[in-house]
């Protein structure tokens, strides 16, 4: 199993999806830091600010981190959007079964590799977020262990239902469909915070439908919250609109994704296991 996590990261790195993403991740910090540097300023000078200017760097904050969700699920689709798929069409999984190596192994082996390099992805990126923000407005934000994991969370969540769909869909069908369930949980999360802001129910149960589709943007709702949130009130509503979260997701949520993740590995694994090749 850990050596075919090794081989996927290899493969990932052969094939040069982690560069083209890390080079999308740079322009992103790089035109982040630019609006971050000169946004703060022209904010904080502006004698509408007032009161308001200790709000206006955690806001940064948290857009870096809601559009940075988009580049580290990309990560994720792509990564994986072939992983057994595109060894099928292209034989190479033919080389592998043969040997003694059981049809699970190679499915926990490559979510293992790829989840460990998406990590390591999020990770850095949250920190290189975070760093934009206090080198540019002076937020003074440690580096919270439980937000670092939230955020590794969510292109997690991606990868295991990428995985799923790789075992019986083509690469280029499993694409589309991870990509669309994945904007379905964001606009879902959208109507959500409209929902709330509107007092209408019927939009935010729409919200609470999606994200049990797809959690991952509930799993950024729960960051945002603890960001913009003090013992007393949130402020992620009064800045980001339906981009903040007027609620904090609950833990049961939290364990919703983990139990949503392990399902679709499990039936990932069966589905492979059962694949006449």
């Amino acid at each position: 199993m850990l050596t075919i996590a090794a081989l996927t990261f290899k493969e990932v790195v052969r094939r040069r999806i982690l560069l083209v993403t890390v080079a999308l991740a740079v322009i992103f910090l790089s035109l982040y830091g630019t609006a971050v540097h000169y946004g703060y300023q022209d904010m904080t000078s502006s004698h509408y600010a007032g009161s308001m200017n200790a709000l206006i760097a955690p806001m940064f904050l948290s857009i870096g981190l809601y559009f940075g969700s988009f580049i580290v699920a990309f990560l994720a689709v792509m990564a994986a959007v072939g992983a057994i798929s595109g060894e099928i069409e292209n034989g190479i999984i033919n080389a592998i079964i043969p040997s003694p190596v059981r049809r699970l192994d190679i499915v926990l082996g490559k979510f293992i590799g790829y989840a460990l390099m998406l990590s390591v992805f999020a990770s850095l990126f949250y920190v290189a977020v975070l760093l934009i923000v206090q080198l540019n407005t002076g937020l003074s934000a440690p580096v919270r262990a439980g937000a670092v994991g939230l955020f590794c969370l969510q292109p997690v969540i991606l990868l295991a239902l990428t995985m799923f769909g790789t075992t019986f869909l083509s690469t280029l069908a499993n694409g589309i469909g991870s990509f669309m369930l994945y904007a379905v949980g964001v606009v879902g999360g959208m109507m959500e915070q409209i929902g709330y802001l509107a007092k209408s129910q019927v939009l935010v149960d729409i919200g609470v439908f999606s994200s049990l589709l797809m959690p991952a943007d509930s799993v950024y709702r729960k960051i945002v919250y603890g960001l913009m949130s003090t013992p007393d009130v949130s402020l992620s509503n009064m800045m980001l609109g339906p981009f903040g979260s007027f609620s904090e997701p609950s833990v049961w949520m939290l364990v919703y994704t983990g139990f949503y993740i392990v399902f679709f590995l499990a039936m990932a694994s069966l589905i492979f296991s059962r694949k006449d090749i």
